[in-house]
């Protein structure tokens, strides 16, 4: 399983999402949350500043998530029936808050 990640800024959870990137052309970014939501996200390759993700703020909204906190885009290759993996691949989006607890860092995954 592959991963994306991005520790957020203010900008990212007040505004819109910029990712890194080297030379990208505009797609569309279909997600699974940890509830089972579905979420859509179109995203736009800009020059100078990388990916812009225009449903990002719908999916934050009521997650309490904060500057700091981290994004991970996990892509999950698909089995075609016939034990093959395809192309294709099921993405799955989380954001997580690390908290320390007892000495320990451990990533709290926000719903």
């Amino acid at each position: 399983m592959s991963m994306i990640s991005k520790q957020l800024t203010k900008s990212d959870i007040e505004k819109s999402l910029l990712m890194p990137t080297d030379s990208l052309v505009p797609f569309r970014v279909t997600a699974v949350d940890g509830t089972g939501k579905t979420w859509d996200f179109p995203c736009i390759v800009e020059q100078s500043e990388g990916i812009v993700s225009v449903g990002w703020l719908r999916f934050l909204s009521g997650k309490d998530v904060r500057a700091g906190d981290t994004v991970f885009l996990l892509r999950k290759p698909v089995d075609d029936g016939g034990g093959d993996l395809t192309a294709s691949a099921k993405l799955k989006i989380e954001v997580k808050r690390k908290i320390r607890l007892m000495g320990e860092d451990i990533w709290a995954v926000l719903q």
